[in-house]
């Protein structure tokens, strides 16, 4: 297939879902996940209705290395795309320790309201001058550094870009890194998009003749639709050629055919309205870059608002390439399910439909079954899906049409299809008598319990072959500080030892091992004096467990298919600027944040302002102290400020050869006292 694209990993969270799984359950079972506000009002035009995303202030800022202070200034939409692209890595069955290949990261965002809701009202209610805290502030909340960011702390090489092209973002972003892919530009591509509110659960004032629903209900191309309701949500992709894929043994979710976009321009009733001549262009620049024939699609996932304009003009844009195809075509929106997701519509819209594909299945769009007459849909072959139903087409493969619209004109189209491959099947899977070995990391113990809960539940629930596992836990994951090493020969023996892992009452009893050999061979390069094969495994997992690099020889078949396994746990905690008077900075009464505080010699130790500087600008406590500064999570641009800090207060002049020397509290002070002498 020419200029064909894989999706080889995924990750969302949207209202109601946090992660894959949760998000096809909603979908599958049609419903809505909007809940009553978080407010009320007397106002007669008031709705009460909204869609939240769940623990958005929640982050692991010790995983990605970055300090408390400079979380709590972190736009939460950069917090959760971090977490997001790791996990859609980590899902596409790669350690990023490995990738060697250029890859690119595109991310389609829009502006950060936490910046407006919370960072600003925060400073301003608390005495403290955004100039002070200017870098932290705009490094963490314009969205120019959310792809940026993503490739610093994956090591990632290709292009790096955000997107804005309102509704369209996310979409027009994977178009982007399809088009990077095929001219060679990158060899791997993060691509998605992100939309969080921070001041998210509010219900809203309807006003006439706007998008926003009366009823508080978002139900596209219905009899019922009145408008839109606005909601949030992130989805990351991973793409790469598909013949790299296929060479690669990728689980390939589903293919991309063919993508496009393009811009309204002027011959329109306004800037703010659709336009069906722009719409119908890119649907066939879409098609006819894949070379595909709109006979062959048998389903569209449409921007699909609920507003009657749009709704409508859609529909049209529709019949012009679709109705006299002669074969049934599906329509539906996943708006009705999750609202109007801004700049991640695009890809809550495309996770939706490859999930579709890779099931099989196809899910109900939310129309209250009473679709909009004036649409002219009834007679004609385009059906809006009623009902969770089986996805067929006798004479060609499974391909929908995925679009997003954005406001202003800018219009993005995306071309899917199925991907076939051959599952292993339960009774497939032969236990032997080898002895296998499953690494498990993670950056505290908590973490790793929790990985170790999952990965249990999942292989309660589903069949994997031991050389799949092998591939993605011993060699397909970075390897961390807290680890437990189990070795198994049947899934029984595997799934005790995850549900409780202890060496010293391990009860293991090898009768019979077909790989003897490969094991002593272990344990001769590890310096291991035994010939017993149960002590050798002992001796192997109390050294990995103890940090000892060990590694072992990469059997796997090349025929071995990656799968889509449990990844990292995320170890959150809350970091979130309130908006009202409330003390965020967790030190002394005195600030050197504080334009009108003065902090003198004589009142405050010199140790003690050192420990202050520290703990404004990198939120840290007092067992914090004694750690280096940039495990703490600082950076050349925080050293800098912390250092003009320091010689405006005590004025002497300092190097920044200072900081990195030996960047600890003491150090610095010493360093301060002997300027001062």
């Amino acid at each position: 297939m020419e200029n064909a694209i894989a999706i080889v990993g995924m990750d969302c969270k949207f209202p109601g879902a946090n992660n894959l799984d949760e998000y096809w359950e909603i979908l599958k079972n049609g419903e809505c996940v909007i809940k009553d506000s978080i407010d009320d009002s007397g106002d007669k035009n008031f709705v009460n209705k909204a869609f939240s995303l769940d623990n958005i202030d929640k982050f692991d800022a010790k995983f990605f290395n970055i300090s408390k202070r400079d979380a709590e200034y972190m736009d939460p939409q950069q917090r959760l795309m971090l977490e997001s692209a790791w996990k859609a890595v980590e899902n596409a069955g790669y350690n990023t320790k490995n990738i060697t290949e250029k890859t690119g990261v595109f991310i389609g965002s829009g502006i950060s309201s936490y910046l407006v809701h919370n960072v600003i009202p925060s400073l301003k209610n608390n005495g403290i001058s955004l100039d002070k805290v200017m870098s932290q502030a705009f490094h963490g909340n314009s969205p120019d550094y959310i792809s940026s960011r993503i490739s610093y702390s994956m090591n990632l090489t290709g292009p790096s870009l955000t997107v804005q092209t309102a509704c369209s973002s996310s979409l027009t972003a994977l178009h982007m890194a399809c088009r990077s892919l095929l001219t060679y530009e990158c060899d791997m591509a993060l691509c998605g998009g992100v939309s969080v509110n921070a001041a998210q659960g509010k219900g809203y004032r309807y006003v006439k003749n706007e998008i926003y629903s009366q009823s508080g209900h978002c139900l596209p191309f219905s009899e019922d639709a009145d408008g839109t309701i606005f909601s949030g949500g992130l989805g990351t992709v991973v793409l790469r050629r598909l013949e790299d894929a296929i060479e690669n043994n990728d689980y390939i979710y589903a293919v991309i055919r063919g993508s496009a976009i393009n811009n309204d321009g002027s011959e329109k009733m306004s800037y703010t309205a659709p336009s069906e001549t722009g719409q119908t262009s890119v649907i066939l620049d879409a098609l006819a870059f894949g070379d595909i024939s709109p006979e062959s699609i048998s389903y569209i996932e449409a921007h699909g608002t609920g507003t009657s304009m749009g709704d409508q003009i859609e529909v049209a844009s529709f019949k012009r390439i679709f109705e006299h195809s002669g074969n049934e075509v599906k329509l539906g929106s996943v708006k009705g399910n999750i609202g109007h997701a801004l700049a991640a519509a695009g890809i809550a819209s495309l996770v939706k439909t490859v999930l579709c594909l890779e099931k099989k299945h196809l899910c109900p769009s939310l129309y209250n079954n009473q679709e909009n007459h004036q649409f002219g849909l009834s007679g004609s072959n385009l059906n809006l899906v009623s009902d969770f139903e089986e996805w067929e087409n006798k004479d060609y493969p499974l391909r929908a049409c995925v679009g997003s619209l954005g406001m202003g004109g800018s219009n993005a189209y995306v071309v899917l299809e199925e991907y076939n491959r051959k599952p292993v099947e339960c009774s497939k899977i032969k236990e032997d008598k080898t002895v296998k070995f499953l690494k498990l990391s993670a950056k505290s113990e908590n973490s790793l319990k929790q990985m170790k809960k999952t990965l249990y539940q999942y292989l309660l629930e589903n069949a994997v072959d031991d050389q799949v596992l092998n591939l993605i836990y011993n060699f397909q994951r970075e390897t961390f500080s807290c680890r437990t090493l189990i070795y198994y020969q049947d899934r029984k023996e595997l799934l005790d030892k995850l549900k409780e892992d202890n060496v010293e009452n391990d009860a293991s009893i090898f009768e019979q091992v077909d790989n003897t050999q490969e094991i002593l061979n272990i344990g001769k390069r590890m310096g291991i004096e035994t010939s017993e094969v149960i002590q050798i495994c002992k001796a192997i997992k109390n050294s990995w467990e103890e940090g000892i690099d060990i590694q072992f020889e990469q059997t796997v078949p090349s025929t071995v298919m990656k799968q889509p396994l449990p990844g990292y746990f995320f170890e959150h905690k809350s970091f979130w600027m309130q908006p009202e008077s409330e003390e965020i900075i967790e030190t002394a009464e005195t600030s050197s944040l504080k334009e009108e505080t003065v902090i003198s010699q004589e009142e405050v130790k010199l140790e003690n302002y050192v420990k202050e500087v520290w703990t404004n600008y990198l939120g840290v406590d007092e067992e914090d102290f004694s750690t280096d500064f940039f495990e703490l999570g600082g950076n050349s641009i925080i050293a800098y400020q912390m250092l003009a800090d320091i010689e405006e207060h005590f004025n002497i002049e300092l190097d920044v050869e200072d900081m990195l020397e030996n960047p600890t509290v003491d150090h610095m002070t010493s360093i301060i006292q002997k300027l001062l002498v």
